[in-house]
């Protein structure tokens, strides 16, 4: 039998016992040692490895006893054959394995081995797809599982934030005097009061609620669980058309400034109650010429004085300075829930007057509707969440964002709103500074209108929540033995309170913002790119802002993007002097042209708070939180 003739009878998968074959004319008798490794192979490839005992790869060891004689004459009837490579051995068909050719098997008994190679391979194979599917169900299920969230220097909280109703709350207009929005706001406010209770002859339409945008709401008849009083921060200043008189108001309320005050007027013997009760500080200046004087010769500004008057009003601020808790409280001057330091002390510091501030401030920058608020307040963290969501989806303004100033003490807080025990600004824009715009007004009131709807549903949810306390407690427990199955007056209450439709929401708890950059210089309530001033004006800056940054507010910039151009026409890129890429605020802001109030464009990043807590969060995903890394030397002279 020849090679060719062999090749062909072991390719043959489909026949057990081969054909005769023919050569020179005669027919050769079938080789038994042929026969039988051909119908072992046909057997191996039917059957899986498993029936053969070769299951997970294993070899199944077979010996052909023959005897000599059958096996030389078998031998023999192959004619002679060269012998094959061992490397060519592993390329026998059907998973026949053997060191020798069949054509070269010259001595009985033969072993060959038939290897369970294409179900063994195939498991292999399945094995390490489940292994890579379970690493995968692992990965998402780790994925799956709620991050662990940091909060950098947050207290510990021992009672809910939100468990404190809300009652006083003071709208201030006019802290920049050239800001005419926010003074035709507190007007309209005291309109509304005028209508509502009944002293107007005005030919007005009577109070209409909140529910309809279009019509005028009245805030007295609309949310009259809170006692809404007005202010007008800055009444000469606001008289001359002018963003202040001597410096900047908004930056005159931290704890220094104001204690450098006091010492002034309390070192000279001057009863600042006295001087306050002979005018109406909500609408005038009411300091005496004796303390003016004082001031002038302190070289302290008018402001400076007319924030200790704000102060007094709303506060106290300097008083609340301690850390120390009344044991008939759990939250601190901040209005966060924290664990008093020591339980016994008493603390003799007033609460503020006023439970909320809300700042209404415009600008000329195109910042849409930007609601700012202070790290760690609670209460106003998700009253931002609730405004920015009311805005867009009631009101229908879609430019609405939220700031957070990284400043969760309050005594270091220098802004007018840092008076009450809760601070809120609303800045929109861009208007001019001493011009009154319809849109901005409307926008600035249906921010407004929707934090005071927020507090008063608020209110409404703690008062109800009181009445069925009291009403369970007197009821007593026989009021359990005395329930009827099924009976629905007994059954919790189903209403959907204000913080559930934040849950809903905000299912992770997380709210997108923007986290200004910290203040390193005089005046900054926030960091800024300072630019470079004329030298014979402080208020000139030597170069203007660049036409591709103009108008991007909260638009990223990154490293080689122009920012500025010079006189001469030579155009200077932002270089990274705040973070290889930070977001623009307060871009070109008249205001800002002003030494007192912090030259140059305001500098934030993205980044995420947890309503519930007021707090930034910081994933504990082995990633890096961004932050605002801030030169406190770049310039761009």
């Amino acid at each position: 039998m020849t090679k060719r003739a062999l090749r062909k009878l072991v390719q043959t998968k489909r026949r057990c016992i081969p054909r005769p074959l023919l050569r020179h004319g005669h027919r050769h008798r079938r080789h038994p040692f042929v026969f039988g490794a051909a119908a072992i192979s046909l057997l191996a490839t039917a059957l899986p490895s498993c029936a053969l005992g070769g299951g997970g790869g294993n070899l199944i060891p077979l010996a052909f006893a023959a005897s000599a004689s059958s096996s030389s004459s078998s031998v023999g009837s192959f004619g002679s054959s060269r012998r094959r490579s061992s490397s060519s051995a592993s390329s026998l068909p059907f998973g026949i394995s053997s060191k020798r050719s069949i054509c070269n098997s010259r001595s009985a008994p033969v072993m060959m081995t038939i290897r369970g190679g294409g179900d063994a391979e195939q498991q292999r194979l399945q094995q390490q797809q489940q292994q890579q599917q379970q690493q995968q169900r692992q990965q998402q299920q780790q994925q799956a599982k709620p991050k662990q969230r940091q909060y950098p220097h947050a207290p510990i909280a021992t009672v809910s934030p939100f468990s404190r109703p809300v009652k006083k709350v003071v709208v201030v207009g006019g802290t920049h005097g050239n800001e005419y929005t926010g003074v035709w706001c507190i007007k309209s406010i005291e309109r509304q009061r005028e209508l509502f209770d009944g002293t107007s002859s005005s030919s007005s339409s009577s109070p209409s609620s909140q529910g309809d945008p279009a019509q005028p709401v009245n805030v007295f008849a609309s949310f009259p669980s809170l006692d809404v009083d007005t202010l007008l921060a800055n009444p000469v200043a606001h008289m001359q058309n002018k963003r202040f008189v001597e410096a900047d108001l908004n930056r005159e309320f931290s704890i220094d400034r104001l204690k450098r005050v006091a010492a002034v007027l309390d070192g000279n013997g001057n009863d600042d109650a006295a001087s306050a009760s002979s005018c109406d500080v909500a609408t005038e200046f009411c300091s005496t010429d004796e303390e003016r004087n004082l001031m002038l010769g302190a070289s302290l500004p008018h402001e400076a004085l007319r924030a200790r008057e704000i102060e007094a009003l709303l506060g106290p601020k300097i008083l609340a300075e301690s850390n120390t808790l009344s044991s008939s409280s759990s939250h601190d001057v901040d209005g966060n829930s924290v664990v008093p330091e020591d339980e016994g002390e008493e603390d003799t510091n007033p609460a503020p007057l006023a439970d909320i501030v809300i700042d209404l401030h415009t600008t000329t920058c195109n910042m849409g509707i930007s609601l700012i608020i202070p790290e760690g307040d609670a209460l106003m963290s998700a009253a931002a969440a609730y405004v920015m969501h009311s805005c867009r989806a009631k009101y229908g303004y879609p430019h609405v964002q939220i700031l957070m100033h990284a400043l969760p003490k309050r005594k270091h807080r220098m802004n007018l709103s840092s008076c009450g025990r809760h601070g809120f600004t609303v800045e929109v824009g861009p208007v001019p500074q001493g011009v009154l715009r319809h849109d901005v007004v409307e926008k600035t009131e249906a921010a407004l209108h929707s934090l005071l709807e927020f507090l008063h549903l608020r209110n409404l949810e703690l008062e109800n929540e009181k009445d069925a306390q009291t009403k369970e407690k007197d009821e007593g427990a026989s009021r359990h033995s005395n329930v009827v199955e099924g009976d629905a007056t007994d059954s919790p209450p189903t209403t959907t309170t204000v913080l559930d439709r934040l849950r809903r929401l905000h299912p992770g708890g997380t709210v997108p913002c923007y986290r200004s950059a910290p203040a390193v210089r005089p005046g900054e309530l926030s960091g800024k790119i300072s630019w470079p001033t004329d030298p014979t004006n402080p208020n000139f800056p030597a170069v203007v802002v660049h036409k591709s940054v103009q108008d991007r507010d909260f638009e990223p910039l990154r490293v080689g993007d122009p920012l500025f151009l010079s006189l001469d026409g030579k155009v200077i890129p932002y270089y990274g002097s705040h973070g290889e890429e930070v977001h623009l605020i307060f871009v070109n802001e008249g205001g800002y042209y002003y030494a007192s109030s912090g030259t140059g464009i305001g500098v934030a990043v993205k980044s995420q708070f947890d309503w519930e807590t007021g707090w930034f969060v910081i994933e504990e995903d082995g990633g890096e939180s961004e932050e605002v890394v801030v030169d406190e030397e770049d310039s761009y002279e």
